[in-house]
């Protein structure tokens, strides 16, 4: 009976290894390995070798976050190609062109994306296209936009005159929030230095779930927001941290001779996996963590064939 209750034991004590190992193991990533990244072609193109573009910044991004990453054009959109990916990425351009590109079908099918557990990452004009309403100003005259998907719920504002007046750009300084409380950048430096080209900041005083990831150093204005939409979650960036200024591993040669000060990449790493936690994303364990199971599985085992055995005695 006593050997009896021990074998007992020593089963529950194999299962109980085992079982924090994995949980911990699906909580903790350094990458998006499994995450599969849709980047929306900004009406440029499909191709398997972007370059010069924000676009092609954020696949070859992505693709350094060891995600599985593929462009995608309207048509693909409209025809639920969203379906097979766990974020959707919306680059600098016109988003009025992604307006008239994606059209109806096209906007409804990233809402749905979005409301049903995706996320959306959105940079520059990829933001003035979620957003519900925007201010534009371009040579003296400002007007007031509404062809967005309205996934924020505000308004955004720009150009911003001061950093860099449309068309031109500019490197631009952004305070980032680390304490934010939404996601963990406590060892981020609390300066980033980031490519300013039109974009917006965002008007989200009085707004509740809205979490202020950096602020433009100009004008102290929300520079990078991120929140949750339905089941989804979004990120939107009026700056460019997908582009590398001091490097060609962007895809992209035309921005080299500006001046960066460290690359924006593990911030950006930071908020995707932040992104990437919020949906179905396939995860598995590590070897570390299979090897360490197979050992304790072993010991265990071998321990209760031996009480077995002195118990047939």
């Amino acid at each position: 009976m006593r050997n009896r209750l021990l074998l007992t034991f020593l089963i529950v004590l194999l299962i109980g290894v085992q079982t924090p190992i994995l949980q911990v193991e699906a909580q903790v990533h350094n990458d998006l390995e499994g995450v599969k990244v849709a980047v929306y072609d900004g009406v440029l193109g499909v191709t398997s070798d972007p370059r010069e573009s924000s676009a092609a910044a954020l696949y070859w991004m992505f693709r350094w976050m060891n995600a599985t990453v593929e462009m995608v054009n309207s048509s693909s959109i409209k025809q639920g190609i969203l379906d097979d990916f766990q974020i959707v990425a919306v680059p600098g351009g016109y988003a009025y062109n992604y307006h008239l590109d994606l059209g109806y079908s096209g906007a409804n099918a990233i809402r749905d994306f979005v409301g049903e557990g995706g996320s959306y990452w959105g940079s520059c004009a990829g933001a003035f296209y979620a957003f519900e309403e925007f201010e534009w100003s371009e040579y003296g005259e400002t007007t007031t936009q509404y062809y967005g998907l309205g996934l924020f719920p505000g308004r955004g504002v720009g150009p911003i005159i001061g950093i860099a007046d449309w068309p031109n750009f500019a490197m631009t300084d952004v305070q980032i929030n680390t304490t934010n409380g939404l996601i963990d950048l406590s060892l981020e430096p609390s300066n980033h230095s980031i490519m300013y080209y039109g974009g917006p900041y965002f008007e989200t005083e009085g707004m509740e779930g809205i979490t202020t990831i950096a602020t433009y150093s100009f004008n102290e204005l929300p520079a990078m927001i991120a929140f949750e939409h339905v089941n989804g979650r979004v990120f939107l960036t009026g700056p460019h941290p997908e582009w590398e200024e001091d490097s060609f591993r962007d895809g992209c040669i035309w921005d080299n001779y500006l001046e960066e000060n460290g690359s924006d990449w593990e911030l950006c790493k930071k908020i995707a996996l932040w992104l990437a936690s919020g949906n179905d994303a396939p995860t598995s364990p590590s070897p570390d963590s299979f090897l360490i199971i197979l050992m304790a599985s072993i010991g265990i085992i071998g321990i209760a064939g031996l009480i077995v055995k002195l118990g047939s005695k």
